[in-house]
């Protein structure tokens, strides 16, 4: 059984997000890129399904060259093969290109399962799983927290949270794509040790193909959130603190 995964670079929200001059990106040189944590999980859950099932686990890292980093940190994980997948600034985020982009090696690799995080957190336009699917022509479905392959014929039976806490249990016809919200365990933890000896080694496909020019959503405009009224500290003991808020609550007319 074959196994794809795509790790996407996204933008680490950790860190303050400065807007570029044009208004309608990001600034390149002030944004730290990290692997986007619900890809991270569907790399984990392939992983699992390479212990349980023997497959066969290629990771397709997407980005500029903190991809390489990333691809370096699938191997080192169990990841067989990688493909680096180079993406301009600008074009990042961008699901209907990017998905235009990877139809052809999926396809070509036949894989029996493609796995993506359920979503990423500078998509502008839709799940990739999803439209991935519908440029590959396979069977969807996503906000998955388990997925096993039947060994009793070609289909995968997933895990399926819904609102409410409640969860139901699908299968699915193979070939599949399929999104991931969660994997089966927490992603495994990889020394840097053994990353950096990876990366010394690992000869990762490149795909050459330009990316193809597909209509989507453009951002017009980026913006701050509105900065809104500072909170008021309440100052002295506990009783002082009591007082005030009652005072305030009366105010309001909520007392």
């Amino acid at each position: 059984m074959k196994v794809a995964v795509v790790l996407r670079q996204v933008p680490d929200v950790v860190e303050e997000l400065v807007i570029a001059e044009d208004g309608r990106n990001l600034s390149e040189d002030d944004v730290r890129y990290v692997t986007n944590e619900l890809d991270d999980c569907a790399l984990e859950q392939a992983l699992v399904l390479k212990g349980r099932r023997g497959a066969r686990v290629t990771a397709f890292g997407v980005g500029g060259i903190e991809a390489r980093d990333a691809l370096a940190t699938s191997v080192a994980k169990g990841a067989d093969e990688a493909v680096f997948v180079p993406l301009d600034f600008a074009e990042r985020g961008d699901s209907h290109r990017l998905a235009a982009h990877l139809a052809t090696p999926l396809r070509e690799g036949a894989y029996d399962l493609v796995l993506t995080g359920v979503q990423a957190p500078d998509e502008v336009d839709g799940s990739l799983g999803a439209i991935l699917a519908s440029s590959l022509g396979m069977p969807h479905v996503g906000g998955l927290v388990a997925a096993d392959v039947d060994a009793n014929g070609p289909k995968a039976v997933v895990r399926k949270e819904f609102a409410g806490g409640r969860c139901g249990v699908m299968e699915i016809a193979l070939p599949a794509v399929l999104g991931i919200q969660a994997a089966e365990q927490p992603p495994r933890y990889v020394p840097v040790s053994k990353v950096m000896q990876i990366k010394k080694t690992l000869q990762a496909r490149e795909m050459t193909a330009p990316v193809p020019e597909v209509r989507g959503t453009r951002i017009a405009k980026l913006s701050k959130p509105e900065t809104g009224a500072k909170a008021k500290m309440l100052e002295g003991d506990a009783g002082a603190v009591a007082t005030a808020i009652a005072g305030l609550l009366k105010e309001r007319g909520l007392l």
